[in-house]
């Protein structure tokens, strides 16, 4: 890894070249992760008017929906915090 940065901070040209590229994958992710989110926000209209027409409780349904979302987010944040402490380097003393 440490011959690949070398390389790279030796040659600005390829340097630069490899920024665009990784600019352009992350920009083409992140396009596809706002698409995911138009397309959840579309299911959970669609379910909203579902439960409307059927006479649902859509507050409550939502409500439990949302502390589930809570509930997902908080473990998968743990998991990462979790992961980013395995990663650390260790301190030099």
């Amino acid at each position: 890894m440490e011959k690949a940065v070398a390389y790279l901070v030796a040659h600005p040209v390829i340097f630069f070249i490899a920024v665009i590229i990784s600019i352009i994958i992350v920009f083409s992710f992140l396009r596809r992760i706002m698409r995911l989110f138009i397309v959840v926000a579309a299911i959970l209209v669609l379910y909203a008017a579902y439960l409307q027409v059927t006479g649902g409780h859509t507050l409550e349904a939502f409500q439990h929906l949302g502390q589930w979302f809570s509930n997902a987010l908080h473990g998968i944040t743990g998991m990462f915090g979790f992961l980013f402490d395995l990663l650390k380097f260790p301190k030099k003393g």
